[in-house]
């Protein structure tokens, strides 16, 4: 498991327990034993995949919906820019929940000329992309958002730009990217992680218990570096390096707040979530967010956690770290090896 599901576990623990006594209830018609089966299969994932897409579907119906796109494409530059990093050039790349293309504008036409774009999105893949001088693409619909439709060992460079934080199955899908890569192939994304809106979430927490003297899960869980570095190295890929920043977003208020957030299409989708949030908690929500973290000016910041990783698959030719105990120099002597003068009284 990759930890992910371990915010929510205790809760999920004590319904399934009620669910399975009621499937061993003999009172029970087959029909309500099918369905209440049904619901605990499903209640397993952490995130309602059909919902997630009907709110990316939908996302790309918004007036001026572009507006809403400055995070996916400021980190997809970035990405993009990694990949110029690397001293070899990957003519044909695969990015992973494309989007509306926000890779494709920043690819460097220079060490790359096609791009296949995957999604499970069919309206953000049917968006008209902006020509580019000597660079292609083509738009993939995957059907399951953790399996791959590409033969083994058939990509060179696999990224992915804030997508992978709504998958259910990570182990299983980097397993599969780790499948479809070359030896030496390259994987490179961006992650959502940890205190991502943190400010939302306390809010929110705080005004719901104090007017239903409890909380409903209503704001993702985000993957932790240790856990994106277990299931990298878990799927067997190899030189694994993460880093991460945090950008913060200033809103006039909560509700221009929460209209980004639903035109980013990055509203919740928790399989255990209610469906509505009741106004007073909202409306609360809204005082506390105001008085624990407004800016001097009133506005309210927000902030967004990136967890950037690249990772490769293991080739014969990579380089080795030699065995421990075969060094042939003290690291006491590192200042003598860089011309230092030695210190007075050595």
């Amino acid at each position: 498991s990759s930890g992910i599901n371990a915010e929510y576990g205790q809760i999920n623990t004590f319904i399934e327990k009620d669910v399975l006594r009621m499937l061993c209830t003999r009172s029970l018609s087959d029909l309500g034993r099918r369905a209440l089966l049904s619901w605990r299969i499903r209640s397993l994932s952490t995130f309602n995949s059909q919902r997630k897409i009907l709110h990316r579907n939908r996302a790309t119906k918004f007036d001026n919906h572009t507006q809403y796109d400055y995070i996916k494409d400021g980190i997809a530059e970035i990405l993009a820019d990694r990949i110029t990093d690397i001293s070899r050039d990957f003519p044909l790349i695969v990015d992973l929940g494309a989007g509306k293309g926000h890779v494709y504008k920043h690819v460097n036409t220079y060490t790359t000329s096609h791009v296949t774009e995957c999604d499970t999105a069919a309206d953000c893949l049917a968006l008209p992309r902006e020509q580019i001088q000597g660079l292609t693409t083509e738009q993939i619909l995957l059907q399951q958002d953790d399996a791959l439709p590409f033969e083994n060992s058939s990509q060179e460079l696999i990224i992915s730009n804030l997508w992978l934080h709504w998958v259910n199955d990570l182990p299983k899908l980097f397993k599969e990217v780790e499948r479809v890569l070359v030896p030496d192939g390259v994987f490179i994304g961006s992650m959502f992680s940890t205190e991502t809106i943190y400010q939302l979430r306390v809010s929110l927490q705080q005004a719901e218990l104090e007017r239903t003297g409890g909380i409903a899960p209503h704001i993702s869980p985000f993957v932790t570096p240790s856990d994106l570095g277990s299931l990298l190295n878990g799927a067997r890929f190899c030189m694994i390096t993460l880093d991460s920043e945090e950008i913060t977003i200033t809103y006039p208020d909560l509700y221009f707040l929460l209209r980004d957030i639903q035109g980013m299409a990055e509203n919740g989708c928790l399989s255990a979530a209610p469906n509505l949030l009741r106004r007073d908690v909202l409306t609360g929500a809204a005082a506390i967010y105001q008085d624990l973290y407004a800016n001097p000016d009133s506005s309210l910041p927000l902030s967004f956690n990136i967890l950037y990783f690249i990772a490769w698959k293991q080739s014969a030719v990579q380089g080795k770290p030699k065995p421990r105990g075969s060094q042939d120099a003290s690291i006491a002597d590192l200042g003598k090896m860089f011309g230092e003068p030695p210190k007075e009284g050595s």
